[in-house]
């Protein structure tokens, strides 16, 4: 035991360089090394469920509680999801197919139907538009017609405000790159730009103690005495050795966090990259060129029964005797 202790006080600046390498070492495994892991798996769980439903045929419906449950086992990849959820769109039936496509030609068909009848019931003379709820109350047929009329159009309207009713595969209005980065799902969350700076913190440390060592050795050698300059010179010689040992050490240290580094987060921008591509086939990104042609079609569709029922009225009123 005194030699040991007299071996630290000799050597107490060397080992107070290998506590501090040790400490930045642990605090290396348990802040970088061990939450690397466990994003590993985590992306590990979510590209295996985004496999799988690429892998089903193109128009299979999609329920999204499996990737939201995934996504859950990690707060950023949760956020991502939150943000790019918001842009999937369920895909709408185009006029003529489909539940919805069925309803709008019924109310057109409906449509078509009443103003007949109430061109029948002019009788060639003119209709005055404020008369139709009444001519609705005492006319029995065109009271149905209405009342069917009224309803098919709130069976439209529902079904076009219902995303359920429309089949296949959610669309996405923007790519995952966009929400799923490798800054919000890495380097954030791994703080990659302190840790990347350990190896050169390593190296400074080790610098340090050699420097540390030579300056405490020199101090410490005496040539006032030439009986204790062989004596002197030995021990010089030994810390100068301890503390280029101390110092290979923290280089050593440097280059294998440096490996050990650029492994796990090229492994996890490679997971990111893979989660951006199965989400890009499964959800279709359109970039809104389908919503363009959605609204596109919904305008055409209004001025068209616009159009259609102008007509028609033109059709019911007589035009004005010439004098």
């Amino acid at each position: 035991m005194p030699d040991l202790m007299k071996h630290l006080a000799a050597y107490w600046h060397l080992w107070t360089v290998a506590a501090v390498l040790g400490l930045i070492a642990l605090h290396y495994l348990v802040r970088f090394v061990i939450p690397a892991l466990q994003l590993k798996n985590q992306l590990n769980a979510v590209n295996a469920t985004l496999s799988q439903l690429a892998s089903r045929p193109a128009e299979t419906s999609i329920d999204l509680t499996p990737i939201h449950q995934d996504a859950q086992l990690n707060p950023a990849l949760d956020h991502a999801w939150q943000a790019y959820a918001r842009t999937l769109q369920a895909p709408w039936q185009s006029a003529d197919n489909g539940p919805v496509g069925a309803a709008r030609q019924r109310v057109s068909h409906l449509s078509s139907q009443f103003f007949a009848h109430m061109n029948t019931n002019a009788d060639g003379g003119r209709l005055d538009l404020s008369a139709i709820e009444g001519l609705a109350q005492t006319d029995t047929q065109l009271a149905s017609l209405w009342q069917e009329y009224n309803q098919a159009v709130e069976t439209l309207q529902k079904l076009e405000a219902n995303p359920r009713t429309h089949s296949g595969p959610w669309q996405a209005s923007q790519y995952a790159e966009h929400h799923f980065t490798e800054q919000a799902l890495v380097d954030s969350p791994l703080q990659t730009h302190f840790f990347s700076h350990i190896p050169g913190i390593l190296t400074g440390v080790g610098i340090i103690g050699t420097f540390t060592g030579l300056i405490a050795g020199l101090i410490g050698f005496d040539v006032s005495n030439p009986q204790q300059v062989q004596n002197e010179l030995s021990q010089l010689v030994q810390t100068v050795g301890h503390a280029f040992l101390v110092s290979a050490l923290a280089i050593t240290l440097a280059m294998v966090f440096t490996w050990l580094e650029k492994s796990l987060l090229t492994g996890r921008y490679r997971q990111v990259e893979q989660l951006q591509q199965h989400l890009d086939t499964i959800f279709a990104p359109h970039a809104g060129e389908q919503h363009l042609e959605r609204l596109t079609l919904a305008t055409e569709m209004q001025a068209s029964l616009s159009l259609q029922i102008l007509q028609q009225l033109r059709a019911a009123a007589p035009a004005p005797a010439k004098r």
